[in-house]
Order: structure tokens, then sequence, then C-alpha cells
């Protein structure tokens, strides 16, 4: 009986053609979830994609984030927010962060 799947790759961190110029730790929007680019490509370019981990990633100046927080990647800003109308989901935020101050927050990132 033939197989009827086969394990290419682990899945943490999987091969991406990118669409467009990518540097390296890019956050590549994708479906439902988020990737981080480890390397620098340009469109056509095949470069490895980071699934999973935790990433310190920019977050909205508007935005309060509680430790658990779901949070979105808004690919206008290139930043993290609390509104899930943005964009795709990035992961769980690990720290906090105040409103109307800028930062970062560590973001869980999974499938």
């Amino acid at each position: 009986m033939a197989k009827e799947a086969l394990k290419i790759q682990k899945g943490a961190v999987v091969d991406y053609i990118a669409t467009s110029t990518i540097a390296n730790g890019d956050v590549i929007p994708l479906t439902d979830r988020v990737g981080v680019a480890l390397g620098d490509a340009v469109a056509g370019d095949v470069i490895s994609l980071d699934l999973e981990g935790v990433f310190e990633i920019g977050a909205t100046t508007a935005d309060a984030i509680a430790v658990g927080d779901v949070v979105y990647f808004d690919v206008n800003t290139r930043l993290v927010t609390t509104d899930s109308t943005k964009g795709s989901k990035a992961g769980i935020s690990l720290t906090a962060k105040v409103a109307a101050v800028a930062g970062s927050v560590y973001v869980k990132i999974d499938m």
C-alpha cells in the first residue's frame, strides 16, 4: 500500500518562496499565522521561514497588550496589534505593554 503522507520537513522551519524583497528577521504574514524570515531574499528566492518560537516584535503604540493576549500582525504598520481585523494571527504575547507608549512585546508564534 502506498503512503498517504510523506514527511518532507519537521515543520518548525520550512522553505518559503519569496514574493517580494525580504530581510532577515522580517515577519512574513501567511493566511492565518506568521513566520519569521531566516535570511534575505528577493522575489523568487527560496528561504527558510521559522514558524515556531518566541520573537520580539514591535507593537502598535496605541495598544495596551497583556501577557496572554492574542496579537495580530498588521502588514501596513509592520507591528503587532490586538485588533484581529488588522491581519494574520502572530501568536500569544508573553510580555506586556501599556497603551500610548511605543515598544515591543515577546510573541510566541506557532501553528
